[in-house]
C-alpha cells in the first residue's frame, strides 16, 4: 500500500478530449517519491488497459549550459540534468499544457509549458518563474491570465520581497515566534507570519510566446484594512477573466473563536475585493460561477461557532446583489457545488458513510441522486457533454477516474492506476453494520472480514472510532486512515 500508485487532482483539456494529472508513487527501496505528468484521452471507447501518455522531463541544471547545436552525447550525461517533478497542470489551450516545478533548494516555483505536435509533447519550455512556492495555478484564456495562491509576509507589496524574508528567516539563529494575539495554532500547526493570498499575472497574448507582461499582482491584499485577508479556500476564475471568488475569514479580535468565513469576489486586477454574503454567519465554502458568470452558488452554515453545522446552499445573483436560499428542506449537508445548467445545481454530499452526488432542481428545490454507492472526490464537468469527470472510491478500491452521466448516473472508468492491488493484496470489502449507541441511538458502520475469514472461528476485534460530527470514516481510499491494514492482520 506504501508504493501504491496516488492520484494527484485532474484538469480536463478545453476541448473536453484528455485529461491530465500527476501521478506519485514512492519507492521503498530508493526512499523517494516520484512524480510523472500524465494525459490520458477522454474517448467514447476507452481503454484502461493501454497505456496513457505519461510525460517525463528534465532540464539541464549545469549553470552554463550549451547550446543545442553544440551538445555532445559526453556533455549530455545523466550528472549534467536533473528531472523536474512535475505539479498542478493547467491547461494553456487543447495543444499546450502547463505543469508547476518548483525548486527543492531556491524553493522558486516556474511554470513550464509544452505542447503536443501530434506524435509527441514538446520539450517543457519556461513560461512564468516566481521566487517563492505558488500552488492552486488556474488559466482563464479569456483574459489571457495565469491566478495562484503565494504566501507572503503582511506589508510587502511584491514577491520578491517574501522571497528576500524568506531567506533572511532562514539564516536566523532560532525558530521562535512572537504571537501579540489570538489564533495561534491551528489543529497540529502553528500559525506563521506569511499568508496565502491571491496572485494574477497576464501572459502576452501569441501562444508561441506565453512570458508574462507584466510581474504578478496581489488582487487581496488591499481589500481589508491591515492586508491580512487570508485565501482559505480555493478560488474560481469567472468566464469572462475579470474577476475572482474565494473564501476568506476577516480578522478581528473574535478571528480565533468564531468560524464566520465570508464569499469574496475580487477584480482580476486587484481593484476591489468585496464579501457577497456580509451575514455573520458560520462557515462558508464551495462557491462557484454559473456558466455566464451572472450567479454564484456557494454553502453556508448558519452557526459562527460551530464547526459541524449543516451547510445550507445559497445563490447570489452579480447583477441585483440578491441571494436566494435552495433546498432548505434537504437534510443533508451538501459540500462541493457544481452547475450542471441554468436550472440545475450538482452537490457532493455524506449520508450514511456514502459521499454520494446528486443534482437539485433550483426551483423546486427537488434532489434526484446520481451517484449513491461508495465515494465521490472531485468532479468537473466534461465539456460538450452531459457527463461529469469524477474521483471515486471505496475501502477497497483506491482512487481512480470515472466518468458519470449527469442524466442516469451510468458509470465508466477512466483510468486503473493499481491493478496489482486485487492480485497481491487482499482488500476486505466493507459490510454496513447498525448497532445501538447511547440513550438508544442508532449508530451505523462497516465491518472489515480479516483473510480466509471463518464464521466458526473467533477473531479480534479492532473497534476504530472516527465519527462525527466534523468528520467520519466513509467508504472511501486513504493513505492515511487504511482500515484494510487491520484487517489484514487478523482483526
Amino acid at each position: 500500500l506504501v508504493e501504491s500508485t496516488r492520484l494527484g487532482h485532474p484538469v480536463i483539456s478545453p476541448d473536453g478530449t484528455s485529461v491530465a494529472f500527476v501521478q506519485t508513487r514512492y519507492s521503498i527501496e530508493e526512499k523517494r517519491q516520484f512524480s510523472q505528468l500524465v494525459v490520458q484521452a477522454l474517448g467514447d471507447h476507452l481503454q484502461i488497459d493501454s497505456p496513457a501518455m505519461v510525460v517525463d522531463f528534465f532540464k539541464d541544471a549545469r549553470p552554463n549550459p550549451p547550446s543545442s547545436a553544440s551538445a555532445t552525447p559526453e556533455s549530455e550525461d545523466a550528472a549534467s540534468k536533473h528531472r523536474l517533478e512535475p505539479s498542478q497542470p493547467v491547461w494553456l489551450s487543447s495543444e499546450e499544457l502547463g505543469f508547476v516545478a518548483t525548486d527543492a533548494k531556491t524553493h522558486q516555483s516556474t511554470v513550464y509549458s509544452v505542447h503536443n505536435t501530434g506524435k509527441h509533447w514538446s520539450k517543457p519550455r519556461a513560461v512564468f518563474t516566481a521566487p517563492v512556492p505558488i500552488s492552486s495555478v488556474q488559466y482563464n484564456a479569456v483574459s489571457n491570465t495565469l491566478v495562484f495562491i503565494a504566501s507572503v509576509y503582511n506589508g510587502t507589496t511584491t514577491l520578491d520581497e517574501t522571497a528576500e524574508l524568506d531567506v533572511a528567516d532562514q539564516e536566523r539563529d532560532d525558530t521562535a515566534q512572537v504571537f501579540d494575539e489570538l489564533w495561534v495554532r491551528h489543529w497540529d500547526s502553528f500559525v506563521m507570519p506569511k499568508l496565502p493570498q491571491i496572485h494574477a499575472v497576464q501572459l502576452r497574448s501569441h501562444s508561441s510566446n506565453t512570458k508574462p507582461k507584466h510581474k504578478p499582482k496581489n488582487i487581496i491584499k488591499d481589500s481589508d484594512v491591515d492586508g491580512r485577508l487570508e485565501a482559505a479556500d480555493s478560488f474560481v476564475i469567472s468566464p469572462n477573466g475579470q474577476h475572482v471568488v474565494f473564501v476568506a475569514k476577516r480578522p478581528g479580535r473574535d478571528y480565533a473563536w468564531r468560524t464566520t468565513s465570508y464569499v469574496y469576489v475580487a477584480d482580476i486586477d486587484g481593484s476591489s475585493a468585496s464579501p457577497i454574503n456580509d451575514n455573520g454567519r458560520g462557515a462558508s465554502s464551495s462557491p462557484v460561477f454559473s456558466s455566464d458568470g451572472s450567479r454564484i452558488a456557494y454553502v453556508q452554515m448558519a452557526s459562527p461557532t460551530y464547526e459541524a453545522d449543516r451547510n445550507q446552499i445559497h445563490i447570489y445573483s452579480v447583477g441585483d446583489k440578491t441571494t436566494i436560499d435552495v433546498a432548505v428542506n434537504w437534510d443533508r449537508s451538501p459540500s462541493d457545488l457544481l452547475w450542471a445548467d441554468d436550472n440545475t445545481l450538482l452537490a457532493a454530499y455524506n449520508e450514511y458513510g456514502r459521499n454520494k452526488l446528486a443534482k437539485i432542481d433550483i426551483a423546486s428545490g427537488t434532489v434526484t441522486p446520481v451517484v449513491e454507492e461508495h465515494s465521490v472526490g472531485s468532479m468537473q464537468h466534461v465539456p460538450h457533454s452531459n457527463e461529469l469527470l469524477i474521483s471515486y472510491s471505496a475501502l477497497d478500491s483506491p482512487t481512480d477516474l470515472y466518468k458519470v452521466s449527469i442524466d442516469n448516473g451510468n458509470i465508466k472508468r477512466v483510468t486503473q492506476l493499481n491493478p496489482q492491488l486485487g492480485s497481491s493484496v487482499f482488500l476486505s470489502a466493507p459490510e454496513d453494520v447498525v448497532f445501538e449507541g447511547a440513550e438508544g441511538s442508532s449508530i451505523h458502520g462497516f465491518l472489515l472480514r480479516p483473510p480466509n475469514f471463518d464464521a466458526s472461528q473467533t477473531y479480534p476485534l479492532a473497534y476504530v472510532i472516527h465519527g462525527g460530527p466534523q468528520g467520519s470514516f466513509t467508504d472511501a481510499w486513504s493513505t492515511r486512515w487504511n482500515l484494510n491494514i487491520f484487517a489484514a492482520a487478523g482483526f
